[in-house]
């Protein structure tokens, strides 16, 4: 053999011996073709949204029922007399998994294999005459050990599934109609408890809501459509979608929800439960030629002690959808959220000493995603407690929340309405 074939026979081995080409003849990383099922979750909100059942779609008042119909963006007070109005709401769900962790989350019928789970709630709203904008935020935290050892953070996967939504809506009529808009987004974050570069999925959709509040009438009728978002990979094209050795999915998968509520008011006065507020009166005079302006009504009078909630909401399949819990050492494969699901609620609250108690109580119908596994009943209640007159007029504010093998206890402070 001569030196010259020598010479290239070395570099050929050495060629095929390196890293460089080893890479270059590996294939890239894939993702699972399953998508990862983004499930509604745990009911979550204000202390007299849960303590009524969730079902709030058919009164959407304020800024804690903004999350449950956008309309509530432009929804005025009864009692509001400016021309604008800044509501803010705020929750948090810790729940420690702990004594054996008997807790069921997801209701799947039997206790959650994660380490920790937190939801947090938040919204934002502002509102000008007849118009509102705002922003709310719904994020859910867990964490799974990748292997059954888990000795270590490094062991540990953390999955963030967020939900969030800038909206704007509008008031037509005496207030009668309200219409909102909103574009919503399903966002997904994946990582390391030791840290390291984020693994992100996300998309958006248009949410549209409406409700219908007609004046001189004690009911409200009140629609949201959630549209179906399906989360693809976002980010460096080049990063593998591997956790601890754990490949990803393709998408994460948000299911559209349809719900129609409707809520009324029975007792004295239960004809004002739509009545104009001072700032509405004020327009109506303002614009003249618009719409005869309704009597103004005396300041405290009553609009019915009592109040009726119903809810029911729609929510539909997903092809080739996978559990959060896929991320346990000890999963099993299995699909998930394939079906529609219905799930009903019923809350009612009764002014028991008016303007100081008010008490509430509420059931509902947990949809479980999984195959085999019927909707979860749950009993919720709760009181509103007046407080002082400081600025504004302060209260407040508790709940529950009670199923098998779930328990939520909730405390708000907030202003009496």
């Amino acid at each position: 053999m001569s030196r010259r074939e020598c010479k290239a026979l070395v570099f050929a081995v050495a060629l095929a011996a390196s890293p460089v080409a080893w890479a270059q003849e590996e294939p890239p990383v894939q993702p699972r073709p399953e998508r990862l099922y983004f499930n509604p979750g745990a009911l979550l909100g204000s202390a007299r949204v849960v303590a009524l059942g969730g079902a709030y779609v058919g009164i959407a008042e304020g800024a804690a029922g903004f999350p449950s119909n956008l309309a509530a963006l432009a929804h005025r007070s009864p009692s509001l007399e400016k021309d604008w109005d800044l509501g803010v709401t705020l929750t948090w769900l810790d729940l420690p998994f702990t004594g054996g962790r008997k807790r069921d989350l997801d209701n799947d019928g039997r206790a959650d294999e994660s380490e920790d789970s937190r939801q947090l709630l938040g919204g934002l709203l502002l509102q000008y005459k007849r118009f509102g904008i705002g922003f709310a935020l719904r994020n859910s935290s867990v964490s799974y050990c990748a292997t059954v050892a888990c000795s270590g953070d490094s062991e540990r996967i953390r999955v963030s599934l967020t939900q969030s939504v800038l909206a704007g809506a509008v008031a037509f009529g005496q207030d009668d109609f309200i219409l909102a808009l909103g574009l919503y987004a399903a966002q997904a974050t994946f990582r390391l408890s030791s840290g390291g570069d984020d693994i992100r999925y996300g998309d958006t959709g248009v949410q549209v809501d409406m409700l219908y509040r007609p004046h001189g009438r004690a009911w409200r009728l009140g629609v949201t459509v959630r549209p179906e978002v399906i989360a693809d990979l976002r980010g460096d094209a080049s990063q593998a979608p591997v956790l601890a050795g754990k490949p990803l999915f393709s998408a994460v998968a948000a299911p559209a929800v349809l719900s129609l509520g409707a809520s009324w008011r029975f007792g004295e006065g239960s004809e004002r439960y739509n009545r104009l507020s001072p700032a509405a009166r004020r327009q109506l005079l303002v614009e003249g030629d618009a719409l005869p302006v309704p009597d103004e009504e005396p300041p405290g009078a009553p609009a019915g002690r009592w109040l009726l909630s119903a809810q029911v909401d729609l929510i539909s399949g997903v092809d080739n959808a996978v559990p959060v819990r896929s991320f346990a050492s000890t999963a099993e494969p299995e699909k998930v959220g394939h079906t529609s699901e219905f799930a009903p609620r019923l809350g009612v609250e009764h002014d028991t000493v008016p303007g100081m108690v008010r008490l509430r109580a509420g059931i509902y119908a947990e949809s479980s995603p999984f195959d085999g596994r019927p909707a979860r009943p749950h009993f919720t209640g709760g009181f509103e407690v007046f407080v002082l007159r400081y600025w504004e007029d302060w209260s407040i504010s508790a709940s529950f929340d009670l199923a098998r093998r779930y328990t939520n206890v909730g405390l708000s402070v907030g202003f009496w309405r």
